[in-house]
């Protein structure tokens, strides 16, 4: 790093945050001793941290001399999985862990705190970071923080995402799309159970949710343009009680993902479309419920260009990666909506190190050493967003 980012210190600040955090991570809105730790740390930089809800954090930055206000926001909540890492800091709370980077998120922004609040005479402005709870934990804490006033006066608003996907040493970044909308629903259908040996006595629900999966896939091959993006998945399916039991009822879960409205309604209203048309053809009752997540999270062309050019300044100019935009769900989403802002990819994935799981794994890891360019750019696209 250039400067005083130049300092070991600073580095090893970062790595030490990032494994305490490992060690102790805490559900979606349970970020309770996690918060009260970064409140710890700010304070020893001079800072003022103040909450918002019970476990978001907000600190003010403040330069020489009044200017534009760049917000920089880091999540800090863990995941339900159940650490399989041999670490000497691995989670030390059973079936916790921070299983998508985001004690690295925490560990980085952090230290991008630590560089600023050392460099305050040299800039003007203020560089305000916020610490959300509950990314992993629709509706997510990200609208609470809005709500309690977190991007009040904020000009533009950045963030980071550790991605073990792409090598350390790289960044990726999107413009416009990045991130899709998040939507999940609920499918019940009651059918009439009954003896395995008599089906013609019974409405078997088991095989209409089968039949529902298959013919729900077509919604995307013949519904939807093919020029368009979406996906619908069913992550669960709960049925009957005995193998010789024709099954009473079916319960599916899933999720769709997509980037426009028009696509997002086509889908929902083809899931419940074709639900209606299989109940009136085998005999079944059904109940749907769809609830919208996550928004789609669409960069500001113009903020992305910032972090890119300052990506290319840290890393070098063949190490930046323009991928097709993730159909995963983010509510950084939420945070663009009300201000101009972008968001990008961290590379972390170390294939001699062996740190290759992917996000959410029991084996999630990240290359350490890519956390002081994660912190380096931080530093330097909010410095030139306060210039610009």
């Amino acid at each position: 790093m250039a400067g005083k980012m130049d300092s070991l210190e600073v580095e090893d600040y970062v790595v030490r945050m990032r494994r305490h955090f490992h060690a102790n991570p805490e559900l979606s809105f349970k970020e309770f001793r996690t918060a009260g730790r970064i409140e710890e740390e700010l304070k020893s930089f001079g800072l003022e941290p103040k909450r918002t809800g019970e476990t978001g954090v907000v600190a003010d930055i403040s330069g020489s001399s009044g200017g534009k206000t760049v917000a920089v926001r880091a999540d800090i909540d863990a995941l339900p999985v159940k650490e399989e890492n041999d670490l000497d800091f691995a989670s030390g709370t059973e079936g916790v862990m921070h299983a998508c980077g985001h004690d690295s998120h925490i560990a980085m922004a952090l230290g991008a705190a630590k560089i600023l609040a050392g460099k305050r005479d040299e800039f003007r402005g203020t560089v305000r970071m916020l610490f959300q709870a509950a990314e992993e934990s629709p509706p997510g804490g990200a609208v609470e923080l809005i709500r309690g006033g977190a991007l009040k006066g904020v000009d533009y608003v950045i963030g980071q995402h550790s991605i073990s996907r792409y090598p350390a040493g790289t960044a990726a970044i999107n413009y416009g799309p990045m991130m899709a909308n998040a939507d999940q629903f609920t499918i019940k259908i009651k059918g009439i159970g009954g003896h395995g040996s008599a089906p013609q006595e019974a409405v078997d629900a088991l095989a209409i949710a089968c039949q529902y999966v298959v013919q729900a896939q077509t919604i995307i091959s013949r519904r939807i343009p093919p020029f368009k993006s979406a996906v619908v998945t069913f992550g669960t399916m709960n049925s009957g009680y005995r193998y010789n039991i024709i099954a009473p009822y079916a319960e599916l879960t899933g999720t769709v993902r997509t980037f426009d409205e028009e696509t997002r309604e086509t889908v929902r209203h083809e899931l419940e479309r074709m639900l209606e048309g299989i109940s009136k053809s085998t005999g079944c009752e059904y109940e749907f419920e769809y609830a919208k997540g996550y928004p789609a999270l669409i960069n500001n062309n113009d903020i992305a260009l910032v972090i890119e050019d300052v990506a290319k300044e840290v890393l070098g100019e063949g190490s930046i990666l323009h991928p097709e935009p993730d159909m995963g769900g983010e509510d950084f989403a939420y945070y663009v909506k009300e201000v101009p802002g972008a968001f990008y990819f961290l590379g972390v994935r170390n294939d001699e190190k062996g740190i290759t799981s992917p996000q959410h794994s029991p084996t999630y890891d990240v290359d350490e050493s890519a956390m002081k360019y994660g912190t380096e750019i931080l530093v330097r696209t909010s410095l030139k967003l306060l210039s610009s």
